[in-house]
This record gives structure tokens, C-alpha cells and sequence, in this order.
């Protein structure tokens, strides 16, 4: 490995930030780029790659990297457009499913449904803890970007980061009962 990558590696698994935010400069466009030439839509590329510096850092002490961190970061980004293309064509067929099969439910049962998919979602926004809500709701019903956000809370891009995949995380297990609905009808959630 060349010796930048294993001072990057160092740094990271000693839980340095400024190493790790050289990390994260040097290699995030780069991967935007390659993940969005496969998936030709920017804010999942860009989710991608986040997601991945987001646990590069939640797992760094349990790094095992024996190629070098630049194949690794690549090879992540491509086994995560792999997962996310394979998990796309399931939904898809689950819905091409369901469709076929007629059970499309237009009922008051269905409306109910939706409602309280809203309620239970906003008690789950609501759950969560203060800066964690505030980030989240900064970003869906704000708009604002990651870095818009930094600015006005007076954190790091990466805590915002952080703070986002905590609050979908903390969503998806929440509503978890609830997701097949959601995908099925597309239920504006936020």
C-alpha cells in the first residue's frame, strides 16, 4: 500500500478526524462519479457514498484492508450498486406482483392506511432525539443541503451525515410494518 493510504488507515482506525476527513476529500467525488456512471441518478450515487464514509467511520476500529484504500473504497462502492440495483428489480417485482394479482386496495381501509402511516411517521420524527430531528427535518421539509445545514446548526458536514442515516435508520425500523405499503403506493411520507 502506498504510504499516504497507510497513514490514512492509521489515522482512521486511531479515530483522527482531520484524517478522516482527508479521506473523505480525496475520495468522494471520485466515487460519486463512478457510482453515478453505473446508476445514472445523482442523489443515489451520492446517498451511496455517503452511506459508506458514514460506517468507514462508525466501523474504522474493525477495518481489515489489505488491498489499498482506494480499491477498497471502489470495491465498496461497487458491491453497494450491486445490492442497490438487486434490491430496485425486487421492489419492482413485487409490485408488478401485486398489480397483476388485483390486490389493489382503493377501499377506506387503504386511505386509513395511508393516514396512519403519516401519524406513525411523524411520531417516529418526533421520537427522535432533539439535534437528530432537527438535522432530518432541515433536510426534508427545509431542503436544505448537507452543507446548508452545517452552516446553520454549527456542526460538521459529517455529523449532519451522521445524523441523517441515524434518522432513516430510526425511520425504517419504525415503520418497518409499514414499508411494503410504502413502496407499493409511493406514499409521500415527507
Amino acid at each position: 500500500m502506498e504510504e499516504k493510504a497507510v497513514d490514512f488507515l492509521k489515522g482512521l482506525r486511531n479515530g483522527n478526524k482531520k484524517i478522516f476527513e482527508q479521506i473523505f476529500h480525496t475520495y468522494y467525488e471520485k466515487l460519486v462519479r463512478f457510482c453515478y456512471y453505473r446508476m445514472g441518478v445523482q442523489e443515489d450515487a451520492e446517498e451511496i457514498v455517503q452511506d459508506i464514509f458514514v460506517k468507514l467511520w462508525i466501523k474504522r476500529n474493525e477495518l481489515d484492508i489489505h488491498i489499498s484504500l482506494n480499491s477498497y473504497l471502489y470495491r465498496t462502492a461497487l458491491n453497494r450498486i450491486i445490492n442497490y440495483q438487486e434490491h430496485q428489480k425486487i421492489k419492482l417485482t413485487y409490485r408488478e406482483n401485486v398489480l397483476n394479482s388485483n390486490q389493489i386496495d382503493t377501499s377506506h381501509r387503504f386511505i386509513y392506511s395511508e393516514r396512519e402511516i403519516k401519524k406513525l411517521s411523524a411520531l417516529a420524527v418526533s421520537s427522535m432525539p432533539k439535534r437528530r430531528r432537527e438535522v432530518f427535518e432541515l433536510s426534508r421539509e427545509g431542503g436544505l443541503s448537507y452543507k446548508e445545514i452545517a452552516q446553520k446548526l454549527d456542526i460538521s458536514v459529517k455529523t449532519v451525515e451522521a445524523h441523517l442515516s441515524a434518522a432513516l435508520d430510526h425511520l425504517r425500523f419504525y415503520l418497518r410494518d409499514y414499508l411494503s405499503i410504502y413502496i407499493l403506493y409511493s406514499i409521500d411520507l415527507f
